[in-house]
């Protein structure tokens, strides 16, 4: 069972800053004093956290560990729950032992959710879980909403109407540290459907994506696929040298890519030399496109 901050930690007082939170989510927070949030240090369950804690109650984050998870992401989350009061908890889970994972099935996401939901509810008891599902998940493709549903994982954000928009606007109204930060799902979607994941492949694309970030990306990704050159994609917030960038970062420029080269360096030190770099295109949910 986690660790709970005890009743009389500061951090367990509303804040004045919970003001600036929508009444709906207010409500829904009211009813839950003590809850679990799945923290993958994403901005969606960060602002969760960010916002439970504003609301006064007392938060636990749970932060599922594997192969699947680069290392870096985890000492992020760790560093920024701690800090502001929340008890953090690794939970370790290998998605690689379960079939349909480990054959790259076009459902591996909601195996993997299912697993990992089921892993946590286990670690959260008897506290509430929950998430930081958006109210745009509800519409897009999101394979994992399946296995919350049937697990029936609490998402107050999506529950209180909140949209991407709305969650980046309310985390730089309340103080929230990065509310532009950029989603980074696990390492898993950078494999095509149908490769076999394995450890070390994982772990040489966490590295890969380690060191550049160090070089100043942030809207990327290294996407891997059967009978083809591993692909830097790089999205519309990084313009390539002689190209006009698709979409903006939130301060409403683009930001130039290191050079080429730079980033073939990189590349070919994990042993992706062959790589392409693709400019200028959305790099969500590319193998559903």
């Amino acid at each position: 069972m986690p660790h709970h901050m005890s009743s009389t930690d500061p951090t367990a007082q509303p804040n004045a800053l919970s003001d600036a939170l929508p009444p709906a989510l207010l409500r829904l927070l009211a009813t839950m004093p003590e809850l679990a949030v799945a923290l993958s240090g994403g901005l969606d369950s960060r602002f969760l956290t960010h916002a439970a804690l504003l609301a006064g109650c007392r938060v636990t984050t749970l932060h599922i560990t594997g192969p699947h998870m680069p290392p870096r992401e985890t000492e992020e989350a760790r560093s920024w729950a701690t800090a502001r009061g929340a008890t953090f908890t690794t939970v370790p889970l290998n998605p690689l032992t379960i079939p349909a994972i480990a054959a790259g099935e076009r459902d591996r996401c909601y195996h993997c959710k299912h697993a990992a939901f089921t892993t946590l509810l286990a670690t959260a008891a008897p506290l509430p879980l929950c998430d930081g599902t958006n109210a745009d998940d509800l519409t897009a493709h999101r394979p994992g909403l399946r296995a919350l549903r049937e697990l029936s994982i609490r998402s107050p954000l999506a529950e209180a109407g909140l949209s991407k928009a709305d969650i980046r606007a309310l985390a730089a109204r309340t103080g929230m540290d990065r509310p532009d930060q950029a989603a980074r799902p696990c390492l898993l979607t950078r494999l095509a459907y149908g490769m076999r994941p394995d450890a070390a492949t994982l772990a040489r694309l966490a590295a890969a994506e380690e060191e550049l970030e160090n070089l100043g990306l942030w809207d990327f990704r290294l996407r891997l696929a059967p009978d083809a050159p591993p692909r830097l994609q790089l999205g519309p917030a990084h313009a390539m040298p002689g190209t006009t960038p698709a979409g903006t970062t939130a301060a409403g420029t683009a930001t130039p890519p290191p050079s080429p080269g730079d980033l073939l360096r990189v590349l070919t030190r994990h042993g992706f030399g062959d790589a392409v770099i693709d400019a200028g295109s959305p790099v969500s949910g590319y193998f559903d496109r």
